[in-house]
């Protein structure tokens, strides 16, 4: 990428549009956080779905979200894994023993671009049996394009910022979208109020890459997470749901 190109990409931004003043300083800001083939990447979602960044609403180890806009002026949600940060062993071991990605040669420069793959077409998979979830939108690369959850003011909370306000029912929102999940074939297998945003009062369910098909060596042992995990939710909202119920309840028993 030359410094015209760079440049086109930046200018996407809009903090960076709208500072003009102080446009060496978001350049070099990007340019420290997004590496050559980040950008690249960037450069053809530009094209392709999104219109403009906006601004960032989430920032993580591995990730940090955008919100922008789309070709039609719709706000998106724009996840960017960052390849400098990618955890090779941490990623692989949810990647290996998972049929879909069989034919992919894993390699450490790589494995970030599998890990955004593997989360758009969960996200995909969950869509298609009625699993709330952002709406898959775009993917290129270390970037996965989707539904942003909220309104123009903010982003939906995570559930744990807001679990004073949840009712008791709340938690049986969850048991059905655990059913939706495993209908669909996959295990979350970090289901938390980490990972599940409040929006119009339901549960929206967020960072799936981890997601593997039931039949993956993993499923046993993150299905064992999730369950304990919508246990101690339960206990927080006055449910006091048993492992056994709840194993019944999602028909894995």
């Amino acid at each position: 990428m030359n410094e015209e190109d760079f440049d086109k990409v930046i200018d996407r931004f809009l903090p960076y549009r709208e500072s003009r003043e102080k446009g060496a300083e978001y350049r070099k800001t990007y340019g420290d956080v997004f590496d050559r083939r980040t950008l690249l990447a960037f450069y053809k979602l530009l094209k392709r779905s999104i219109e403009y960044v906006e601004f960032p609403i989430s920032t993580g180890k591995e990730a940090i979200v955008f919100r922008a806009r789309g070709k039609h002026d719709e706000l998106l949600a724009v996840k960017v894994y960052l390849i400098s940060r990618s955890n090779y062993k941490g990623l692989s071991r949810f990647i290996d023993g998972d049929d879909r990605f069989e034919h992919v040669h894993k390699t450490r420069d790589n494995i970030v671009f599998i890990w955004a793959r593997k989360e758009y077409r969960n996200l995909k998979t969950y869509h298609a049996n009625n699993v709330r979830v952002p709406e898959p939108v775009d993917m290129w690369k270390n970037i996965v394009v989707m539904q942003y959850i909220g309104d123009e003011e903010k982003p939906a909370p995570l559930m744990k910022d807001v679990m004073e306000s949840l009712k008791r029912d709340f938690v049986f929102e969850l048991i059905e979208e655990m059913k939706n999940m495993l209908r669909a074939g996959l295990v979350h297998g970090d289901l938390s109020e980490y990972n599940i945003l409040v929006y119009e009062g339901k549960p929206w369910i967020i960072d799936v890459a981890q997601a593997v098909p039931k039949s993956h060596y993993l499923a046993p042992e993150l299905l064992a997470r999730d369950i304990k995990n919508i246990i101690k939710i339960g206990d927080k909202l006055g449910a006091n749901l048993s492992k056994k119920e709840l194993m019944k309840e999602l028909e894995v028993i």
